[in-house]
């Protein structure tokens, strides 16, 4: 075995998942130890001749270059992939020993220890290290224990003589600095050899491997969206909840989630990305449509997962018609084009129905997005007012021509937001607006009480909750000249 400095993105990324498993451990261990500290009782594991062992200030040393051992993992783990069952195999013997910690709680026989002289400092730092009240199984040894496995396994004859000792003399200075009772270094040595075994199997498997790189890049990109804007960390909160009772099963809903955000990111220009999002939109349908992902990039990835786990090929088919309809607005933002109210009208219902019908579909429930035109017609009532403030600065026109000209005609540019919200015609427009998603929400509260009994109408439900708190507190706040309305003139008859 030899020892290397990785290159530096593998070691950005090994590197922070030792930092990871040290904050996990401090929470485990330190939490267990804490409430540990409430008892009033713990059991004897000392045996009678543990008396006779000395007390060695010096083994201190050894015991603290635990640290330096689970370090030297950086240097022989080269990649990630190399790192996860060794982090993993700690995390489950963390766990594990905090468990035990507070189930079977340990009363120390050792007399009471008081050092000075040279080796006071590293004994203070051994002991603090430690914490109070966590024995059985020691974890120092269990650590050591493993990385001797771990390290050893990667080399020769030699490397497993070297790192064998190494745990050996740290298991030996638990004892020798009174830390732990032998029963202890029996227990994290066995915990060490079960969970290495149990681990290193299955987590060095290429499929979990890659599956943990897929969720670590839907974790990334949701943490990116929600960056942007907070609804995004309530997505993400609300997406890993419906996730965790069938984790496996619902990967095509993150990974799907993740993916058309990211399209729509690109092509709105929230993501910068060298070249034209279009060519880069094109290229990626190519690889959807034909199946071939040439590439291992985050969309490429998120794409091909979501792909297959739709399974449906029609579903397939609507997920590539999704990603058409959102070019659509590059090619609208690239060539300033000014639609009529009922072509924007039909462009947003095509976006929904597709969105909402692959999130259902994704679901496993039975309602589709047809069963609720007037939820998809609010949905894009909901988005046109949203983020009419952040299109308008993209040169994204979601406000129908027939306005623009008006407000053109008053003298005002209708693509500066404050100008369009302070014209009379925007200002009627987004009147009109407000009054017409009442009806829609009206409408679809009939369409869903209708549905009543299916499965999915609770989810269509909640999005009918969200867009009513929209209508009827937010945008108010928004643009105060809603809760005026009997001020504001009349959108003339016939107007979008």
């Amino acid at each position: 075995m030899s020892f290397g400095w990785p290159r530096r993105g593998e070691l950005v990324l090994t590197g922070a998942m030792a930092l990871g498993f040290a904050f996990f451990f401090l929470l485990v261990y330190g939490g267990a130890s804490a409430v540990t500290g409430f008892y009033t009782w713990g059991i004897r594991v000392d045996l009678p001749f543990e008396r006779h062992i000395p007390f060695v200030p010096a083994w201190a040393a050894v015991y603290v270059s635990m640290d330096v051992l689970l370090m030297l993992s950086l240097l022989v783990f080269r990649t990630w992939r190399e790192m996860v069952p060794f982090v993993l195999t700690l995390c489950l013997q963390t766990v594990v020993g905090a468990a035990c910690f507070l189930v079977l709680p340990v009363e120390v026989a050792w007399p009471p220890r008081e050092v000075s002289g040279s080796w006071a400092s590293v004994f203070f730092l051994a002991d603090t290290m430690n914490l109070e009240r966590n024995y059985l199984p020691s974890l120092h040894v269990a650590f050591a224990c493993t990385a001797a496995l771990a390290y050893g396994g990667r080399g020769g004859w030699l490397a497993r003589s070297l790192f064998g000792l190494w745990a050996a003399a740290i298991a030996a200075s638990t004892l020798l600095i009174h830390e732990h009772h032998l029963a202890d270094v029996v227990a994290g040595a066995l915990l060490a050899w079960g969970t290495w075994r149990f681990v290193e199997a299955r987590a060095s498997r290429p499929d979990f491997l890659e599956a943990l790189r897929v969720e670590a890049l839907c974790a990334r990109e949701l943490y990116r969206f929600s960056r942007r804007h907070p609804r995004y960390l309530l997505i993400a909160l609300g997406l890993y909840r419906y996730s965790l009772p069938r984790w496996r099963a619902t990967r095509v809903a993150r990974t799907g989630f993740c993916f058309l955000q990211l399209v729509d990111d690109v092509l709105d220009g929230d993501r910068p990305i060298p070249g034209e999002p279009l060519e880069w939109v094109d290229a990626l349908l190519v690889q959807m449509e034909t199946g071939h992902w040439s590439g291992t990039d985050v969309a490429s990835t998120l794409g091909r997962e979501f792909l297959a786990g739709l399974g449906d090929e029609s579903a397939r088919a609507d997920a590539m018609r999704l990603v058409r309809v959102m070019r659509r607005d590059r090619e609208r933002v690239l060539h300033r084009q000014e639609l009529e109210a009922e072509a924007l009208r039909t462009h947003h219902r095509d976006t929904f129905r597709l969105s909402v019908g692959m999130m259902l579909h994704v679901a496993g429930v039975g309602v589709r997005a047809s069963d609720a035109p007037s939820l998809l017609d609010a949905f894009g009532w909901c988005s046109t007012l949203r983020d009419l403030h952040e299109d308008l600065r993209k040169g994204l026109l979601n406000v129908p021509a027939e306005v623009l000209q008006a407000v053109r005609a008053e003298g005002l540019d209708p693509l500066r937001y404050e100008d369009l919200v302070g014209s009379a015609a925007g200002r009627a427009w987004v009147v009109a607006e407000h009054g017409r998603a009442r009806a829609l929400l009206d409408q679809s509260a009939v369409e869903l009480a209708g549905l009543e009994g299916r499965s999915g109408v609770a989810l269509l439900r909640l999005f009918h909750r969200s867009i009513e708190g929209f209508w009827a507190k937010r945008l108010p706040r928004k643009l105060p000249f809603l809760r005026e309305t009997a001020a504001v003139s009349s959108w003339p008859s016939g107007a979008p």
